[in-house]
Order: structure tokens, then sequence, then C-alpha cells
């Protein structure tokens, strides 16, 4: 067999090591690089690069319709449930394909079963799609291959992705009522701006009458608003967005202060952090007891996590254990995960039930997460309908002063 051309990054005397390699397989080249010392902790090339590039090229209708990690979590529920009662995973994969309501995955459950099929490990049939199994699903079903238990790991794969859609689920909701509140706000004031005021100005000329500081405030919003000065605003905020988004992905720095500020915001930097916590807590845990080395568990759930800040400070927490440290004093001495993370952390490793403290982390920033969710909801919502009376009242009686001054007139 030709020999085939793998990437690879790792660990080696301390230090951060990368390069390219030679090898007929995959498992060939980890075994090179253990043989030279190093710790491997990202590999790709092979077979699983070409067959990738050929599959996104003959299989553009993958994308047509997005694959909604509701229905990843259905498909792993489903196919725990049929390992679990007997069935070998080439016909549950057969049964699973048939019963898929979603084209796209469909698709891809074809190629994974045909892959199986030629002898192909399911984990290594899966890497193929990285934008749908992601390193967590992939190591997780690793774990089950080698303990001959994949249903019971399809399970923690399955309560993974519950979690981390409850997550989701929680901003999402979390977020809703302030940004509708937001949107009704902006029309309303536009249309009061464009078409509202316009009419009270006429009949204000009309009058002649002195108007008072908040009407005229009003009037000179409502003529920037019809203005060609509101085209160049509103340009003005969508590039400078677009900016923001552009610098945002590509800057690694700037989207680490980003990040860092984020947990830094009153209410919901406390949610954001829970939310993370959460998640971090309940990929080690999963790892950890799927027999994952805890440095490679590190690496795997860094890339779980989309907060630059933490991923960066869970790099150096990888260093750390590399070293021969504690991870609950490399997680303290990077001062961006809470004391309560670290103390569990800290009785797991001293009572040597490091996975069990992980879990009960995991609920606890679950609960967190909830409660920080009902009360960003409660404290939001008033202040919002405050907000927004206060606004359309203020632009209301700048409007009706002039006609009671008016008024007072025609009776005086």
């Amino acid at each position: 067999m030709n020999p085939l051309i793998f990437n690879w990054r790792g660990l080696k005397a301390n230090e951060f090591v990368s390069g390219e390699l030679e090898a007929t397989s995959r498992d060939e080249a980890v075994f090179k690089l253990k043989a030279e010392g190093v710790i491997v902790t990202d590999i790709h090339g092979g077979l699983e690069e070409i067959e990738t590039k050929i599959t996104k090229a003959q299989k553009p209708s993958f994308f047509k319709k997005k694959i909604k990690e509701q229905d990843l979590l259905l498909f792993t529920r489903k196919f725990a449930t049929m390992i679990q009662a007997g069935l070998a995973i080439v016909p549950a994969l057969n049964m699973l394909t048939r019963q898929s309501e979603n084209p796209s995955l469909t698709e891809i459950l074809e190629e994974v079963v045909s892959k199986v099929n030629a002898g192909i490990p399911l984990s290594k049939a899966i890497e193929v799609y990285p934008h749908l199994f992601d390193n967590v699903y992939i190591s997780l079903v690793k774990a089950g291959e080698v303990g001959g238990s994949i249903d019971i790991f399809l399970k923690k794969i399955a309560t993974n992705l519950a979690k981390k859609l409850k997550i989701i689920r929680g901003l999402k909701a979390a977020l809703m009522y302030p940004i509708a509140l937001l949107t009704v706000a902006v029309i309303v004031v536009s249309v009061m701006m464009v078409y509202v005021v316009p009419v009270f100005v006429e009949i204000f000329g009309a009058g002649g009458v002195e108007l008072p500081l908040p009407t005229r405030i009003v009037m000179n919003i409502s003529d920037f608003f019809r203005s060609y000065y509101m085209v160049g605003l509103v340009a003005l905020i969508f590039f400078a967005f677009q900016s923001f988004k552009r610098t945002l992905k590509n800057n690694v720095e700037f989207r680490k202060k980003v990040h860092k500020n984020n947990l830094k915001l009153p209410i919901v930097g406390k949610l954001i952090e829970n939310s993370i916590m959460a998640r971090l807590s309940t990929v080690l845990s999963n790892l950890i007891a799927g027999g994952v080395g805890l440095i490679e568990s590190i690496d795997i759930a860094k890339s779980a996590i989309n907060n630059e800040y933490i991923k960066q400070a869970l790099e150096n927490v990888k260093r750390d254990v590399y070293s021969g440290r504690p991870l609950a004093s490399s997680l303290r001495e990077t001062k961006a995960f809470p004391e309560t993370l670290c103390g569990f952390v800290e009785v797991g490793e001293e009572t040597g039930k490091l996975n069990d403290m992980l879990e009960t982390i995991a609920t606890f920033f679950e609960d967190e997460f909830d409660n920080s969710v009902a009360e960003f909801s409660q404290l939001l919502e008033p202040i919002m309908i405050v907000f927004l009376g206060v606004l359309i009242g203020f632009i209301l009686v700048a409007m009706y002063m002039p006609i009671f001054k008016m008024g007072s007139a025609v009776t005086g």
C-alpha cells in the first residue's frame, strides 16, 4: 500500500510540536509518533482527508437542508436503543436510514453504512463528517468500540447532546422576549417619526404657537429619520457590525478580549459562564468515564467550547497537567474558572473520584444556568416594558403639549 501523508500536532518534552508524517494508515502514524515520544493531540490526512474532499465535491446536497442538533439527538437515542436491544451496528443504521426524515442526514447515514460494511470502524466512518459529528461524539464512539459497550456510550452522547440543546434553548428563551420588545419599539418609534409626527408638524405650523423644548427635540429627530442622513447612519451601523464580525472571526486576540468581557457583563455574564461550565463539566465527565486520558479529554473539551478566553485557558491547563500539576490548581491559576468548579475538581482528585465530581459539577451548573435564565428574564422584562412605555410616552406628550398650549390660548 502506498504511504499517505498525515498532518499531526502533539506534545513532546513539555513542548507543543507539529509536522507531517508518511504512513500507510492513521494507526501506524500514531504508533510512529508515540515511538518518538510524542503525545498526539490531533492527526488528520490520509484516506479520511481524501474521502472528505470527495464527499464535499460529490455531495453538495448535504448542505441543502441543515441537520439540526435535534435530528442528531433523535438519531443517537434511537441508535443506542437498537444496539442495546441486540441489533448489530449495520442493521441498526439501515433501519435509521429508512426512518430518517431529513434528506441530508439520510445521505450521510447511507455513506456511513457503506463504510462500515467495508470494514471501517464506526468511529472512523463518522470522522468524515465533522460538521455533524464533533470530536466529543467521535471520541465517545471510539471508547465504546474499545470497551465493547457502544450502546452505553451512545446513551452518554445522547445525554450530552440533550444538555447542550437545553442550554441553547435556555439562552434563546432568555433573549427572545427582550429582542421582541426591542423590535416592537424600533418599529413603533420609526412609524411615529416617519408618519405621525409630520402630521403634527403641519398642525403646529398653522397654529403659530411657540413649541416647547420636548416637541422641538422630537421634530428634529423626525426630520433626521426622514432624511438621507438616516440612510447613511443605517449603512454605517451595518458596515461597522460586519467589520466587527469579520474581526471577531479572524483576530484571535480580539475574540479573546470580547469573550472575556462578555463574562463580566451583569446578569448575562453569569448566564454565559454557567452554560460554559455545565458544558465543559459534562464533556470532561463523559470522556474520562470512557477511558480517554485527562490531557486528551481537556483537548477535546476545548473544541466543544465556543468562548475563546476559556479555550485559551484550557490550553494552558492542558500544558500544566502534562507537566504533572494537579488539574484543580491549574484551573485555579488561570483565574478563568469559578472557585466552585476548582473546589469540586480538587475534591475529586484527592478522593480519586474525579469523574463523579465532574458529574456533580455539571448538575450544579445546569441548575445555576436555569436560575440565571429565570433571573435574567424576571429582571429584563419590566425594564424593557418601562423603557418602551417611557419612550413612546415621551413622544406622545411632546406632540400633545403644543395642542394643549393652543387650546389654552384660545380659551384665554
